[in-house]
């Protein structure tokens, strides 16, 4: 078990690393610790050591923590159902996993006094249990979710299928975020802990980061 000491080492060590890989494109890059599977205290330990920005993939888990701790910034990371759409609306510093008109619309009914920062899911590999929009139909959401008042989208993510083509699913995802955004003008979230090095040489804005934190048993030296 990790010790709050350790917690903090580990974030140094991995905000180390991220300043001294290659980034080609120039790009500011930050990184979500994915908390799904850590404890209050560990959070507690990586938000007193610095961290600020977190993730979670339940809509549940997102309430709970934002809740609890009031001053970090939750970003929801995972699909969304409607029945749920109130927890991302009222919670959720940043939603990453956009993905249909219609829940985002029900979101939206939950959010208040601001606007929140969406990015529209893509997946790229067509199989029939991944979350995200097909790439060719990027365009017509893209059109829809803008058109949401109560929303500003600033970006794109993605999520490389294991033992897939990472390499492509993050250029892929990089050339549409300049199509639709501009040049290098687009959030892209995307890179986990087994892939974050590639992920910031296509062009990687926000990197979410779980075991490379959290696991013992992981290191992304």
């Amino acid at each position: 078990m990790l010790t709050g000491d350790d917690l903090a080492r580990r974030l140094g060590d991995v905000q180390s690393l991220v300043r001294e890989l290659p980034r080609p494109h120039g790009q500011a890059v930050q990184i979500l610790a994915v908390s799904k599977y850590a404890s209050d205290a560990a959070v507690a330990a990586l938000a007193a050591a610095g961290q600020r920005h977190f993730a979670e993939s339940r809509p549940q888990s997102l309430r709970d923590r934002a809740e609890k701790f009031p001053d970090l910034h939750w970003h929801m990371i995972g699909p969304v159902q409607k029945n749920k759409a109130k927890y991302i609306g009222r919670h959720a510093a940043v939603w990453h996993s956009v993905e249909d008109a219609g829940t985002a619309h029900a979101v939206a009914a939950h959010v208040q006094g601001r606007r929140l920062p969406v990015l529209l899911q893509v997946d790229f590999s067509r199989a029939a249990n991944r979350h995200g929009i097909a790439p060719e139909k990027l365009d017509a959401l893209y059109q829809e979710v803008s058109a949401i008042r109560q929303f500003d989208v600033v970006g794109l993510m993605c999520m490389a299928m294991p033992g897939g083509d990472n390499h492509g699913c993050f250029s892929r995802l990089h050339a549409l975020g300049d199509k639709l955004f501009g040049q290098d003008k687009s959030e892209l979230s995307m890179g986990m802990s087994g892939d974050f090095r590639l992920a910031l040489a296509e062009g990687a804005t926000m990197i979410r980061l779980g075991r490379c934190l959290f696991d013992p048993e992981t290191n992304c030296d």
